[in-house]
């Protein structure tokens, strides 16, 4: 009994682990700000209508390697902005 437990549980844990988000469908841009004072670069995101964060300390890295990567997946990014951007517009149709 105890070996089907461990099984299962072994199984549970794999694919829980095995799952990974793909942002490349409902990632977009909005801005970056460097604070030279301290040396990070702040990247601002908008993943299905949330605010999330990438804090590039030492501002690495480019800015178009930061966003291929967040689309990637291969960036963790946290919640919300620590520096307001101005949202983008949405551009209505025009005749």
């Amino acid at each position: 009994m105890k070996s089907l437990t461990i099984i299962f549980l072994s199984l549970l844990l794999f694919s829980f682990t095995d799952n990974k988000f793909d942002y490349q469908e409902n990632v977009e841009f909005v801005c970056n700000k460097t604070l030279k004072a301290k040396n990070e670069c702040h990247y601002n995101f908008l993943v299905d209508g949330g605010k999330f964060r990438h804090v590039d300390v030492g501002c690495r890295r480019k800015k178009e390697d930061v966003i291929e990567k967040v689309k990637a997946g291969e960036i963790p990014l946290a919640k919300d902005w620590k520096l307001e951007c101005p949202m983008p517009k949405k551009e209505e149709g025009g005749l």
